[in-house]
């Protein structure tokens, strides 16, 4: 098992990076095996070093269906005018959508990434905080495997494809076995499987209030779904909604601009998905059960010091040793 972090790349390293050289040495002094790429923007990717990409994060695009469908209707309900559509998705048709994933597909493949993580998900601003969406799970399977299916066919990518699951309503969000067959059977790539998301998982479930708890749950779930075997990559965070969490509602009466909509979303979304480390569990038999190929270690990175400690912290979780059983009764 090969264990990683993630790395948004824009082609500098991140935030927290000068540069690759400091990036790598980081990287062999936390014992990491290297970084699951998330490229940001169109840019050279030879710059990367390939020796450091242990996995790669397709682009998302979580308002999928008015581009994808190229409908402008919604898409000037939602965003007004076609600059701010062209800012948002960086392209105003499906096209675009259909050639940034055949670009990324390629540039996982050049950069020697054994996977690609792909959003199973769809979702728009006027029902993100009921995600009462007015459509169906199968409607979100079609309009992501109409963008798949098209890039994988134009693309030269021939490793793993990871279906990740998220706490959307009507998205990927592992409820059930079936979501997932569904969804595989709609993909024309023999090489599909899961990227697995503890924090995501645990969105789903925000009545959950401490860590025990959650990964109680998320045992729970995995022995029920029985998917083990397709889960080739964790990524492990944790998602306990906090005390003071106070979802933003949207005043239908003054519809303000999409971005300071999407300013608010982005706060809400930050409160449901605040990728925190596991900090006071044993998280040895839930990666023991599953058996992955690669864990990241996803998580905020605000500062250095910080992130490098709770990636220390989860790894130091880890490898907690089970309790033996004793033969005899007590």
């Amino acid at each position: 098992m090969k264990q990683l972090t993630n790395l948004t790349v824009t082609p500098k390293p991140g935030h927290l990076f000068e540069n690759w050289q400091q990036a790598e040495n980081w990287l062999t002094r936390m014992s990491l095996d290297g970084f699951e790429i998330y490229p940001n923007g169109s840019f050279n990717y030879e710059q990367v070093p390939k020796t450091l990409t242990g996995g790669f994060h397709l682009q998302s695009f979580p308002i999928l269906t008015p581009l994808l469908y190229n409908d402008q209707k919604r898409l000037m309900h939602i965003f007004g005018d076609w600059n701010t559509v062209e800012q948002f998705y960086g392209g105003t048709d499906a096209d675009f959508l259909v050639d940034t994933m055949v670009h990324q597909l390629n540039m996982a493949q050049d950069l020697g990434a054994p996977y690609a993580v792909f959003h199973p998900m769809d979702c728009d601003m006027d029902n993100i905080i009921t995600q009462d969406f007015p459509w169906q799970y199968q409607d979100t399977i079609k309009a992501c495997a109409t963008l798949l299916n098209q890039a994988l066919a134009k693309s030269h990518f021939n490793g793993w494809l990871l279906l990740e699951n998220m706490w959307w309503n009507k998205s990927f969000r592992l409820d059930n076995r079936n979501q997932y067959d569904e969804l595989r059977l709609a993909i024309n790539y023999d090489k599909c499987g899961i990227c697995f998301d503890t924090g995501h998982l645990m969105a789903t479930q925000p009545q959950l209030s401490n860590e025990p708890e959650a990964i109680k749950f998320i045992e729970n779930r995995l022995h029920k779904l029985d998917l083990y075997s397709e889960i080739i990559t964790v990524h492990l965070n944790s998602s306990l909604l906090s005390q003071n969490y106070e979802p933003w509602e949207p005043d239908e009466s003054d519809k303000a601009p999409f971005w300071q909509q999407f300013d608010h979303a982005l706060k809400h979304i930050n409160q449901l998905d605040p990728h925190q480390p596991f900090v006071q569990t044993n998280l040895s038999h839930l990666i023991d059960s599953i058996s992955p190929d690669f864990v990241v270690h996803e998580l905020s990175q605000c500062e250095l010091v910080n992130w490098q400690n709770n990636i220390k912290h989860q790894i130091l979780l880890m490898n907690i040793s089970e309790p033996e059983q004793s033969g005899q009764a007590a």
